[in-house]
């Protein structure tokens, strides 16, 4: 297993995890800090470790948002645009069912961004 640190930033942290070829990232996001705004080609999991985080994200053209806790996780399909907001200091663990990539989806990445 090798863990190492890929950003940092007023927000918080990532840390890439390599587990038996397979790529995890541990994401400490700060109270009211915004991540994401982007979308996949293959399914993304997120699971909340510790914290509370906001999920947002456009599905069949209507946006939905959940609100999850420690212990709960969730699902994104490819395609699927969504953003986080840490509701407080939150940390997730986050992996795609293909390798990493991603493509921005506007509307959101520019809130994250501000």
């Amino acid at each position: 297993m090798e863990i190492e640190k890929i950003h940092e930033d007023k927000r918080g942290s990532l840390h890439r995890i390599l587990f038996r070829g397979k790529e995890f990232l541990i994401v400490f996001t700060k109270k009211g800090m915004l991540r994401g705004g982007d979308y996949h080609k293959s399914t993304q999991h997120d699971v909340v470790l510790i914290g509370c985080m906001e999920f947002r994200y456009k599905k069949d053209g209507r946006e939905e948002i959940k609100t999850l806790k420690a212990g709960e996780m969730i699902h994104f399909e490819p395609g699927v645009p969504h953003m986080f907001t840490a509701k407080e200091d939150t940390l997730i663990l986050e992996w795609l069912d293909g390798e990493f990539e991603k493509s921005y989806y506007e509307p959101y990445r520019k809130l994250v961004e501000k």
